[in-house]
């Protein structure tokens, strides 16, 4: 990050500080930060890596996660990451698909490509995440394509794996019908559990190392509680707050990777749920007001970037890229027809053309007076990723205090939840 963010009250935060060390090191996940245990809890990795080498066979070709904002969001932006966009159209397997809403459309195309490509229930795995055990969305969802999957292959119980919180309604279900379960230690809220069963478990059946992605995380966390004030999440805090008191509204995160649009908005769910409050913890209205927004590099400067420029105090940026050489090397503009149409692009790599929009995006925003922060990656690896996404959620739980939110809690979520049973149970 590189802004300074004016006077820092060093007792508050070496006192939370020790507050997040204590939730690291604590195996009960009895405090709110508790999230951060997740890393290191390997103990609960091995239930996952366990149930994974015995479900993912080498018959696997589809990975089916049913589950809705956190309980898959962590997921699939990894995936993503890691698979890259184009991954409908390629010939590996396993592959993971999302059913996150209940879309009549979604499902059917669902049902459609499982019912024709998979001869044998072997090659699928079925995963319900479900933090709470009651999510409508989740429940829906189960209930359709589990049927539908079953008619053709018979009772799949032993294919079904759900993730949720211990003694919950799915959990106490999953145990009747003889379905595998995983827990999700029931501190750690939906947006803070892409390290938990919720978030790693698809991705061992996939084909993940997880390994790697556990050290960045770690190496963040401790970058964090090691250095303090000085760390890069409790700077990165210190800037949104300075940006906010300069006018700013809009928190984008801005990826140049199409590949991590996904991580975007996990990072839009994780600032949006944690920060968006009403009132402080003791109570009082807030007076804060940040809107998390997502974009794509260099799509989106063809969108929105009039407006972000021609009102530079409104919004500021987390600009995000990996800066490790990539394949793309290989491919040069160098025909006669197109490349020289534009002064500079003859003979020269995707990569570059997007290194020098990179540069002139940061040159303009100097120039106009955009806040924004960089976030740099060594490569879209997992150890790569696990950092950046930890390193997020450190951020937001810094900015939460400094805000005096609760960080943990999301009571207004809960209205839409409550008329929709009521609709649905005709009250």
């Amino acid at each position: 990050m590189n802004e300074g963010a004016g006077v820092v009250d060093s007792s508050r935060a070496s006192e939370y500080i020790a507050t997040m060390r204590r939730a690291m090191s604590d195996s009960s996940y009895a405090l709110p930060e508790a999230s951060l245990r997740l890393p290191f809890d390997e103990e609960l990795l091995k239930k996952s890596k366990t149930l994974a080498v015995k479900l993912a066979t080498p018959k696997l070709s589809y990975i089916l996660d049913i589950g809705i904002g956190g309980s898959n969001l962590g997921a699939k932006a990894l995936y993503e990451a890691t698979a890259g966009v184009m991954d409908p159209h390629t010939p590996f397997a396993p592959k993971m698909i999302f059913a996150d809403t209940c879309s009549p459309e979604l499902l059917s195309d669902i049902t459609e490509l499982l019912l024709n490509d998979v001869m044998d229930k072997e090659e699928l795995i079925i995963i319900v995440a479900s933090k709470s055990g009651t999510t409508t969305e989740t429940i829906l969802n189960a209930s359709v394509l589990v049927r539908a999957l079953e008619e053709k292959f018979g009772p799949l119980a032993d294919r079904i794996v759900c993730i949720t919180d211990e003694g919950s309604p799915l959990w106490q279900v999953g145990e009747k019908q003889g379905f595998h379960l995983l827990p999700v230690p029931k501190k750690v809220g939906g947006r803070y559990s892409v390290f938990s069963p919720a978030g790693v478990f698809p991705l061992m059946c996939a084909g993940m190392d997880v390994e790697p992605l556990m050290r960045g995380a770690q190496s963040a966390i401790d970058d964090t509680i090691e250095r303090g004030i000085e760390s890069n999440a409790f700077r990165a805090a210190q800037d949104i707050v300075t940006w906010h008191a300069k006018g700013a509204v809009v928190f984008d995160f801005f990826v140049f990777h199409p590949e991590l649009e996904s991580v975007g908005k996990w990072y839009r769910q994780l600032f949006a749920e944690s920060i968006g409050k009403e009132t402080t913890i003791d109570g009082a209205l807030t007076t804060h007001r940040m809107v998390p927004t997502v974009s794509i590099g260099s799509t989106d400067l063809h969108s929105v970037e009039q407006m972000n420029l021609a009102q530079p105090s409104v919004s500021a940026r987390f600009l995000v890229r990996a800066h490790e050489p990539h394949w793309e090397h290989e491919f040069l503009a160098e025909d006669k027809i197109f490349a020289p149409l534009v002064a500079g692009v003859s003979r020269r790599a995707p990569c570059e053309i997007l290194d020098a929009i990179y540069k002139g995006v940061a040159e303009t925003y100097q120039k106009r007076g955009v806040s924004y922060g960089e976030i740099s990656l060594t490569d879209l690896d997992p150890e790569s990723l696990g950092t950046l996404l930890q390193f997020m959620m450190c951020t937001v739980m810094h900015l939460a205090r400094e805000l005096n939110i609760n960080a943990f809690d999301q009571p207004n979520v809960e209205e839409y939840k409550e008329a929709t049973r009521r609709i649905l149970s005709g009250k």
